[in-house]
């Protein structure tokens, strides 16, 4: 009789990946789907690595993603500091015209104030009006990617859209979720246009993450 090797059955009848579990992940896929804007992720260096391995491994291309690179001693004494020069630098370089600020685990845990530091930044920094700024609270160690996705469309729909004076007919103002694909999103923007309407959609990932040319490539979305 031959001998039968048996192995252990595993604990749990799945994995989970706790970066897919991530809302500064789903924020920063949010602010992707936002034309010449770089995601900024507010906390430790790694916090972002991990999320644009992610990214990248998935989309297949180079995925903008920045981090304001807070150490042991600014996790402590506040990441203000870390986070003006960050976006300074991003506008002296890139010239965005967004930047995405995401929280993580590392600056929520601290407890920074992110109302505070966006009043304080544009105080300090008139020169930058041109530049839009949207904060996002997204803590790691709560919600999941679809959380943190809300919470940045919600964020930027609060800090940048103004009601309109006049109502325009044919325009439909589309919140695609965090369920739908780039090619889910060009779908559905042909099926709005086929109709004889004009379509804007938030975020719209299909004109940023459908499959870039070398030559195309650029530091922001």
């Amino acid at each position: 009789m031959s001998h039968i090797q048996r192995f252990p059955s595993a604990a749990k009848a799945a994995s989970t990946n706790p970066l897919k579990m991530s809302q500064p992940l789903g924020a920063a896929l949010a602010y992707l789907g936002v034309d010449r804007c770089l995601p900024l992720f507010h906390g430790s260096q790694g916090c972002t690595a991990f999320g644009l391995v992610l990214l990248v491994r998935h989309f297949r291309e180079a995925i903008p993603l920045q981090t304001t690179a807070m150490d042991q001693v600014s996790t402590i004494l506040g990441g203000y500091d870390n986070l003006e020069q960050a976006i300074r630098t991003i506008v002296e370089r890139n010239r965005p015209a967004m930047i995405g600020v995401a929280t993580t685990g590392v600056t929520e845990t601290k407890g920074e104030d992110m109302g505070g530091q966006y009043t304080l930044f544009r105080q300090r920094n008139p020169d930058m009006a041109d530049t839009a700024l949207v904060f996002a609270s997204t803590p790691d160690f709560a919600g999941g990617f679809e959380d943190g996705f809300a919470a940045a469309v919600t964020a930027i729909v609060e800090r940048l859209v103004e009601p309109s004076p006049v109502r325009i007919p044919t325009q439909v103002n589309v919140l695609a979720g965090s369920h739908l694909s780039p090619g889910d999103v060009e779908e559905l923007r042909d099926i709005i246009e086929g109709f004889g309407l004009s379509p804007i959609l938030l975020p719209d990932l299909s004109l940023s993450m459908a499959g870039r040319q070398p030559s195309d490539f650029t530091a922001t979305s």
